[in-house]
């Protein structure tokens, strides 16, 4: 229980009238509410489960059909049906996913900003938690997908709905009522809920060993270690939609409940079956143990086995497989919810862990030695979901195209991943080390290499943590703050300063009065400057006269900063705006909007933006994408933005309630990430792109002018970047294009549309010519190598020293004098640093390498090599001279003393 709660809070009517006791568990020591006294809280830890293979409820109902019977009693019950929210928590910058059905109304409606989008209401939310991934399909009843049904209630002085009590009687009358539940057979242990910043006392409703709900009332806030009473109080319920389905049909797990098609389909593929008391027991035994280790998992497989009379070999041959199938279901499920919602395979952000979904199912597929692609198990999942669903119809394509390409992705890291493990074992064992913790989570973020691959390729024994995966999705749990800059600290606050360009955006000088002054920097009472922000570089021009160097938010006070100080105090001072540079940035950013929009269409719904910039000269925006733009691709993008220009729609922007907005566009609002506050300005450019954005743009399609895109690049995984640009710099561009153009057609002696074929003619000419060089030097080479040799053989038999400018022709050189016996000391460059090369083609005994190793060594460098030829470098050029005379000598001596 929380720290200072009064047992009192769980006193309820509700229960005094119905005749619940309460007692403590002897197992947890939990208090619990009950009309029948079973003797323990309920929980699985403290009983069996008592359901499998007898249902405690009236129908055997499906997945679809308990959705449906909870959403139509509460809709009886006088409730709103909500539509579900994304999978991915687009309109929050704290998490990755929806965890909780009540994340689609945390921060703004619990925090009295926004208005409910009903009140109560009632929804079936699809969530997605990982840090029990460890534990699916090895229990029965761990999923890392699933769907959290719920009624809300958010109460206010003005308004409140009901608390307390109604919402047990709700939750009992859906249980005994609708589903036909013993009420004996019902516990409400009493607990303390925190979660999103914050908290509250709740019940768990357990039955059957089985926690099926979580009904908590929110009444505190907690921020900063400190806990304060809300002004709202929230009912936040939780009603597992899978748990639910597990109970009314008493199967062997809850995956067999949940599963339906999609599993018998798979194990007819696999050719799989078991006793279905075997599995029973199994998901009997897990509901009491928290398994962790592996340990863990042999305790389990060892107490059913002393249940069936049988040894846990044979029951790990008959349960394993089902094991390999459920991780197969769930991840299948997952990703195809995060791919439908906007999750494109990548090793960051979300993109994480929809990776390690698809590796893990891989892994499991594998060793169930399945042949069906994982496209098609999604395509599965598909089919069984799109009746609840038919946005994932609406995606099969796209979904089953990204499975692909990351499936093949997956192979690939395969191939040659024993080559990695390999060359890492070799540096370890050097250091005396072996692969450890460490370097698994190494492999796997930065090589995609699953511990059990490692443990394949790896020449010794490799200890793999039982929770791994738990592990690694923890360290990517949450999104990482962006480093900003040093925030500027205001003297004193400040009025929220008015934004005017929202008023007028051609307005170019105004005046404004002056609400402070220190050093640079000038806060007005308004502004006609449009402040950096959403990617958007700052208005420029002057105040007072004096050059502005930036505008920026602190808050909602804008400052701006200025070349100079103001020369006196001045209570009203003139603004006049760079309209030039504003247009520029204008066009670039509404270019943005139409090109985002644009994208989308072409490659997928898949397409999120994850970064922009707006400049005078360009633009840029970052895209979630599996891969490079080909250039097909490009010119099909900057054609129909071109065309998005030329029809010349108007662009409207306003102010929309928050939960309006959502409503009507959807969560495609927040491209550029959440944003705050009840009204929300909305973008729209007629077909392409609806978007919350606080910029400035034009009023019409038509004033961006034309739009070129420059090219893409992959910055990261998953991010493709487009460079552009828009209006006038586009047609300085194609100005500097066609200048450039005619002045190769001149010195080509052709015109434009003939200067590819010349240039081809050329490139052959151009090859040709080298060609003939490099014969001709050969030639010259060898010539003045014969005469080279020739002069040695009349002498000591050594040529050189000789320099070269180039290490090749020295290398060959080298060669040419040593395959007619003798002797060779010279350098050739390689780059801009010389090597020294000695080299000896006689039958008497000389070690080259030895000599070049004690000549650099002299000199300030390194090297060595063979008997017969040897090469050193890193010393100064300026010692080369040096270097080389030593070496002739050296070469001369270890001669005369061979001979």
């Amino acid at each position: 229980m929380g720290p200072g709660m009064d047992p009192a809070e769980y006193e309820l009517d509700f229960f005094r009238t119905k005749g619940f006791v309460r007692a403590k568990c002897p197992r947890c020591e939990r208090h619990y509410w009950s009309v029948g006294q079973p003797g323990a809280c309920g929980d699985a830890t403290c009983v069996e489960y008592s359901f499998l293979g007898h249902s405690p409820l009236r129908e055997r109902l499906t997945l679809r059909e308990m959705r449906e019977a909870f959403l139509s009693f509460l809709e009886d019950s006088g409730h709103t049906r909500v539509a579900r929210y994304p999978i991915t928590a687009r309109w929050r910058d704290d998490v990755f996913f929806t965890q909780a059905s009540i994340y689609g109304f945390q921060p703004w409606v619990i925090q009295g900003v926004v208005e409910p989008p009903a009140n109560p209401l009632a929804i079936s939310q699809t969530c997605l938690r990982f840090n029990d991934i460890s534990n699916v399909g090895r229990t029965g009843a761990h999923l890392t997908m699933f769907e959290m049904m719920a009624h809300h209630v958010f109460n206010t002085a003005e308004r409140k709905v009901y608390w307390k009590d109604q919402t047990v009687e709700l939750c009992h009358e859906f249980l005994t009522g609708r589903l036909g539940a013993d009420p004996a057979a019902i516990t409400y242990v009493e607990e303390w809920w925190e979660g999103g910043g914050n908290s509250g006392p709740c019940l768990e409703v357990c039955l059957g060993g089985l926690e099926l709900a979580t009904l908590v009332f929110m009444v505190y806030r907690e921020e900063n270690g400190k806990r304060t009473p809300m002004p709202m109080q929230v009912v936040d319920t939780g009603y597992g939609l899978e748990r639910l389905t597990w109970l009314a049909q008493g199967s062997s797990s809850a995956y067999e409940a949940v599963f339906g098609d999609v599993l018998e389909r798979l194990k007819r593929e696999a050719g799989v079956s078991a006793e279905p008391r075997l599995l029973a027991e199994s998901s009997r035994v897990a509901g009491q143990m928290r398994l962790r280790t592996t340990a863990d998992l042999r305790s389990l497989r060892e107490a059913v086995a002393r249940r069936l009379e049988s040894t846990v070999e044979e029951l790990e041959a008959a349960v394993v497989p089902f094991e390999h199938l459920y991780v197969l279901c769930d991840h299948s499920r997952a990703l195809m919810f995060m791919l439908n919602d906007g999750v494109v395979p990548s090793n960051v952000r979300q993109g994480y862990f929809a990776r390690l979904l698809v590796r893990r199912a891989l892994r499991a597929r594998g060793a169930l030695r399945l042949v069906v692609p994982l496209a098609d198990v999604v395509d599965l999942q598909v089919d069984y979901f799109r009746k609840d669903f038919p946005e994932l119809e609406e995606n099969r394509v796209d979904l089953r195209k990204l499975i692909e390409i990351e499936e093949s992705r997956y192979l690939e890291t395969v191939g040659r991943g024993r080559g990695i493990v390999q060359r890492l074992e070799e540096e370890l064992r050097k250091a005396g080390k072996a692969i450890g913790p460490a370097e698994l989570v190494e492999l796997y973020d930065s090589h995609g290499l699953n511990p059990e691959l490692v443990s394949e390729f790896a020449s010794h024994a490799v200890h793999i943590p039982d929770d791994f995966y738990g592990q690694v999705a923890a360290k990517h749990a949450r999104p990482v703050a962006e480093e900003m800059p040093a925030e500027l600290v205001l003297p004193k606050p400040f009025p929220p300063t008015k934004l005017a360009f929202y008023d007028d955006s051609r307005k170019e000088r105004f005046r404004a009065k002056v609400l402070g002054s220190w050093e640079r920097h000038l806060v007005l009472d308004k502004t006609y400057f449009y402040p950096e922000s959403g990617g958007a570089e700052c208005d420029l021009g002057t105040i007072a006269g004096i050059p502005l160097e930036k505008v920026g938010f602190v808050g909602h006070t804008v400052v701006h900063t200025l070349s100079a100080p103001l020369p006196k105090p001045s209570k009203v001072v003139t603004g006049a705006v760079d309209m030039e540079r504003r247009r520029a940035i204008v066009r670039h950013h509404s270019a943005t909007h139409i090109i985002n929009g644009i994208a989308r269409q072409i490659l997928g719904n898949h397409v999120w933006q994850a970064g922009a910039h707006k400049s005078p000269t360009s633009g840029r925006l970052d895209l979630t994408h599996y891969a490079d733009l080909s250039d097909e691709e490009l010119r099909k993008i900057e054609r129909l933005a071109n065309e998005a220009v030329l029809e010349n729609v108007q662009v409207t922007a306003r102010l929309m309630d928050r939960t309006t907005a959502e409503k009507r566009f959807g969560f495609r609002l927040y491209q550029g990430g959440a944003v705050p506050g009840k009204l929300i300005r909305v973008l729209q450019y007629g077909r392409w792109d609806v978007e919350a954005c606080g910029g400035i743009h034009v009023k019409r399609t038509l004033e961006i002018g034309p739009i070129r895109l420059l090219g893409s690049r992959r910055i990261q995984d998953g991010i493709v970047r487009l460079e552009y640009t828009a209006g006038l710099p586009t047609i300085d561009l194609i100005q500097q294009e066609g200048a450039l153009l005619a002045k190769a057609s001149a010195a080509a002696r052709t015109s434009p549309a003939a200067l590819p074929a010349a240039v081809e003619r050329l490139q052959a000419e151009v090859r040709e010519l080298r060609k003939s060089l490099e014969r001709e030097r050969k030639v010259r080479s060898s010539l003045r190598g014969d005469e080279l040799i020739a002069a040695a053989r009349a002498g000591d038999r050594i040529v050189g020293p000789i320099e070269l400018e180039d290490l090749a022709a020295a290398t060959a050189l080298s060669r040419q004098v040593a395959a007619a016996g003798l002797g060779f000391v010279g350098s050739g460059n390689e780059g801009e640093l010389p090597r020294l090369l000695v080299a000896w083609g006689g039958e008497s005994p000389v070690d080259c390498g030895a000599i070049v190793k004690e000549v650099v060594a002299a000199i300030g460098g390194s090297g060595g090599g063979r008997r017969d030829f040897a090469m050193g470098g890193g010393f100064e050029p300026a010692r080369l001279a040096e270097g080389l005379s030593l070496a002739r000598a050296k070469l001369a001596q270890a001669i005369s003393a061979s001979q």
